[in-house]
């Protein structure tokens, strides 16, 4: 997977593919899908096979209002801590995104995203459900080391693709049938958290909703009705 030829600007394209797969990491509310942040070149994507039942464990938010700057993991974990400590007392237990514990998962779909620098480009990697999401040939032996095949991480290296463009071909990629919005909201996480973390909650999505609609994919008009309820949650 490596390559010897350096694209002018590649490596400062994958840091910024990083920083921002570091932004949405630090979000939750999603109704299909939750992202965690594992290390600075790598987050777990958890597409949830029921979204009617998303975990709890999503309940306490990870990041503070400098959600949208360039954050290391170790500015992400600080702040995650920080939030959790305010409100361990109404929290279930942090999803565990250990490699054992996302194999014994039986709730989510669980997929690698990183941005190592030897590869000097994004990849994507399955970590759960391979009998039911790789298709095989006869004559084929399954691989679960080897990346999946995704037609944004191919573009990667010549068009300008952002995390979430890589989150709803993901998305789509695993669940059957496809969600009408792969970014749909969980309205009743923000009920659940305080008035506080709903206003930085609330201001983080609103800003990612935005960049996601701007990529003018098939679900744009219903982002733009989740983007209008959410300013009206924003100031009720």
């Amino acid at each position: 997977m490596a390559d010897d030829g350096v694209v002018p600007g590649e490596m400062t394209r994958l840091n910024q593919f990083m920083a921002d797969c570091m932004s949405v990491g630090a979000l939750r509310g999603f109704k299909h899908f939750s992202v965690y942040i594992r290390s600075r070149e790598e987050i777990i994507l958890r597409v949830f096979k029921d979204p009617s039942s998303t975990p709890r464990s999503d309940l306490a938010p990870i990041c503070s209002s400098t959600v949208y700057e360039h954050l290391s993991r170790v500015h992400a974990i600080e702040e995650s801590k920080h939030t959790i400590s305010s409100a361990k007392n109404r929290m279930e237990k942090p999803f565990d995104i250990s490699n054992r514990s996302l194999e014994a998962d039986s709730e989510g779909i669980n997929f690698l995203i990183a941005g190592y620098q030897r590869y000097r480009c994004p990849y994507v990697w399955l970590r759960t459900d391979h009998e039911r999401l790789v298709q095989l040939d006869a004559d084929e032996e399954l691989d679960k080391d080897a990346p999946v095949e995704l037609n944004t991480i191919n573009c990667w290296r010549n068009y300008d693709i952002r995390p979430w463009d890589v989150i709803v071909e993901i998305v789509c990629y695993a669940l059957d049938p496809w969600p009408e919005n792969p970014f749909a909201i969980d309205y009743e996480y923000f009920d659940r958290i305080t008035m506080e973390e709903r206003v930085v909650a609330t201001g983080a999505m609103l800003e990612f909703l935005r960049r996601a609609y701007l990529r003018r994919y098939f679900c744009s008009e219903i982002l733009l009705e989740d983007i209008k309820r959410l300013q009206q949650l924003s100031v009720s």
